[in-house]
């Protein structure tokens, strides 16, 4: 019920392409591949098919992170148009390998209230949508949780976005909702109060989710930088585990540890044992 996976190419696989970390996925017992877009995309179409046939044969549920170069708070032409753009080749590509989601880190709050800050990004997001809609790319829009305090997409505005446009879920990043504040996860209690939350608020939702998840280390304005399981238990991923396993949701846990795929293993493994 719960795939895993890595945040880009195994770091066990010897090859360097995304064709290679899809095969690479399998042989490691894995089920899931975010492909990393971060720093622009660059993935050509024949790849791209050759891409969606491999992952189809082996079951590889695909998803895609955008260019972090997306603000959507923007009031700026340049900024928007740049972010439109990126979000519309991040979601082409991602429907060419026949991924599900493409996420996206939504903005930031500069000098705007939250609430003018919302507004914002829901009407760049919406003219966004209207020209991937109208080249008929199915697929979509990951608004994921962010770790800093002055970035826009805290866990009540992803789920208002989600609430009020259709085509947009919330991206469950664990790790950035722990250290920006909004929840402080210590256990089965603050996991079991999301869920409920987003199966009271998006239904469906909690059988299909997609998440990151990985250890923090954060200061007083959120987020510093990622860490491996083990090294804090910042948040805690065995009691996530549980509440997935004894509510039988569903969905995607893609691991952003510096040990990507060893990371997403350990919580596989974790959680079959739950599930049994």
């Amino acid at each position: 019920m719960i795939r895993f996976g890595p945040a880009g190419i195994p770091i066990q696989c010897d090859g360097n392409s995304t064709l290679e970390g899809v095969r690479c996925c399998k042989e490691l017992g894995l089920d899931a591949m975010e492909m990393e877009f971060v720093r622009g995309v660059r993935l050509k179409a024949d790849a791209a098919r050759e891409i969606k046939k491999t992952a189809g044969e082996l079951d590889i549920m695909l998803s895609s992170h955008a260019p972090y170069f997306i603000n959507f708070c923007s009031t700026v032409r340049d900024k928007i148009n740049t972010s439109k753009r990126n979000i519309y080749q991040a979601a082409e590509i991602t429907h060419a390998t026949g991924g599900r989601i493409t996420v996206f880190h939504p903005g930031y709050y500069q000098k705007l209230t939250k609430e003018e800050a919302y507004k914002t990004a829901k009407k760049n997001i919406k003219n966004a949508w209207e020209k991937i809609k109208g080249r008929k790319i199915k697929i979509v829009l990951g608004a994921e949780t962010v770790g800093k305090k002055s970035q826009f997409g805290g866990l009540d505005e992803v789920i208002r976005l989600s609430q009020e446009l259709g085509y947009v879920e919330p991206v469950l990043d664990f790790a950035h909702i722990h250290a920006r504040g909004d929840i402080s996860i210590k256990g089965e209690d603050e996991y079991r109060k999301i869920f409920e939350r987003l199966e009271k608020e998006l239904g469906d939702y909690v059988n299909h989710f997609h998440s990151h998840f990985s250890e923090i280390e954060y200061g007083e304005k959120g987020e510093r930088h990622h860490l491996p399981l083990g090294t804090k238990n910042v948040p805690p991923y065995k009691p996530l585990l549980k509440v997935l396993a004894e509510n039988g949701y569903s969905g995607v846990i893609i691991s952003e540890s510096p040990k990507l795929d060893i990371d997403a293993q350990k919580m596989k493994r974790q959680y079959k044992k739950m599930v049994k």
